[in-house]
């Protein structure tokens, strides 16, 4: 991101916490597969996984995982997703599923969201520049809150994805 770039902060810190038994790699692909269908899959641009983190602890493996991923609306606009992964206490157990034994594994999982609509995104103008806020304020105001009512509903939309992948309820 450009330092004369602005961000507009439109989540900040979605939680959510889950135990139980899940294939880990399998769950790790399709978000990763979410964010390539979303726009935002080019892992040599747009998505980096900035953290990854594996720890043994006596009670399991644990991992860290930060993920940030950009996805360009226009020469003035980027969408920014952040997602960071608290996996603990992982556990390699065999389940019986229609008859066979299959290898998945047990844990603890804790998963924050963040988004953020970026403006200026080239450095365009300066960061404090009139002609910035009147741009901004006047020629493309409906624009900004169009982007951030769609980023809204988008990060909304993939914590609904993470709760139908391991099945909790939505309130």
């Amino acid at each position: 991101m450009h330092p004369d770039a602005d961000k507009i902060n439109i989540a900040s810190g979605l939680k959510l916490k889950w135990s139980g038994v899940i294939d880990l790699g399998d769950f790790y692909t399709k978000l990763k597969l979410w964010f390539d269908r979303e726009g935002y899959g080019d892992e040599f641009k747009s998505f980096k996984e900035v953290k990854y983190v594996q720890r043994m602890k006596p009670n399991g493996k644990e991992i860290d995982i930060k993920w940030i991923a950009e996805r360009d609306k226009s020469d003035y606009f980027s969408n920014s997703i952040s997602i960071t992964f608290m996996i603990m206490g992982i556990k390699d157990v065999e389940v019986q599923k229609n008859g066979k034994k299959v290898k998945m594994n047990s844990l603890n999982l804790e998963i924050k969201l963040f988004a953020d609509l970026v403006k200026n995104r080239k450095g365009r103008w300066k960061k404090n520049s009139i002609m910035k806020k009147i741009y901004e304020n006047f020629v493309i105001k409906e624009r900004i809150d169009s982007y951030k009512l769609e980023l809204y509903q988008q990060i909304y939309i993939l914590q609904d994805e993470i709760k139908d992948y391991l099945n909790l309820y939505h309130f």
